[in-house]
């Protein structure tokens, strides 16, 4: 497969309860454009505007949480990003491949700035009676998470619609044999992650801005900004773009600013048409 061409398209395996059956849920591809765009719905306001978010008020943490690394592994651009970010007086925490686990998750509070470069997953069924919205991928297989949480802990999250079973599609192999990861949607970040302060989250995976229920999510937590795609996304660009905005951020010190920087530099996906949006705090 070409890597230009691979996507971080997977499918999510929603469990019915009761029922014994799953739900397919296939992702869509993302919508062209040429610069971000903000959603359009209620809640607090997106913006792709010059109003700028002070770092100083920031934690000097950041993590990079890297649960892509598993299919697509790239050390180079994690520590490039890692370079970039400790220039600028962040302390980071990296989270690898089958390490990037649910605790960093629950403790993405603690950071300033959270970068989560992982596959992503879209449920916008309502008859699948589970949370809408975009769900991330942890590094962890399910058989891996209820050993490390416990069975029952798992089967309850996976029924409260905390967690759901879904695998990434390969040629020629049946769903039954592929390996299914946990993914968490975004009742997980409003119910169990930590409160944020002020926290950027910038998740570099497909459909993280497919509608706005996450980035909601997110900044309903205390987050100050969040940033992510807004369909379906090929890894390399995906990658490609996170590092100019990084380098970007740390020319201007401004999130904002560096988003902008970067699409100019970078832009939308050229394979996907699939470009990044930004929901920011009304008080920045």
């Amino acid at each position: 497969m070409d890597k230009r061409l691979a996507t971080y398209t997977v499918i999510l395996l929603i469990v019915i309860a009761g029922v014994g059956a799953s739900l397919l849920l296939r992702g869509g591809g993302g919508n062209p454009g040429n610069t971000p765009r903000a959603t359009t719905s209620g809640g607090p306001p997106a913006s792709t505007t010059t109003a700028s978010i002070n770092l100083s008020g920031v934690p000097h943490k950041a993590l990079i949480y890297d649960s892509l690394a598993r299919e697509f592994p790239d050390p180079r651009e994690v520590s490039t990003l890692k370079k970039i970010l400790e220039s600028m007086g962040f302390s980071v925490t990296v989270y690898y491949g089958a390490n990037a686990t649910l605790d960093p998750l629950v403790g993405m509070g603690q950071y300033g700035l959270v970068i989560i470069r992982a596959h992503g997953a879209y449920n916008g069924d309502p008859s699948s009676g589970k949370p809408l919205g975009a769900y991330v991928y942890t590094g962890m297989y399910v058989i891996e998470a209820e050993a490390v949480y416990g069975v029952k802990n798992i089967e309850d999250g996976i029924r409260k619609g905390y967690y759901a079973p879904a695998v990434i599609p390969r040629p020629g192999v049946p769903l039954q044999e592929l390996p299914k990861y946990l993914a968490v949607s975004p009742k997980f970040f409003r119910d169990i992650a930590g409160e944020m302060n002020k926290t950027i989250v910038f998740f570099t995976g497909c459909y993280g801005f497919q509608d706005d229920r996450l980035a909601k999510v997110i900044i309903d937590k205390g987050a100050s900004a969040y940033i992510a795609w807004d369909g379906n996304v090929t890894w390399l660009h995906a990658d490609e773009f996170l590092l100019e905005w990084a380098r970007d951020l740390a020319h201007t010190g401004d999130p904002l600013r560096a988003l902008e920087m970067a699409n100019e530099t970078v832009g939308p996906d050229p394979d996907t048409g699939a470009v990044v949006k930004i929901m920011v705090r009304s008080n920045g």
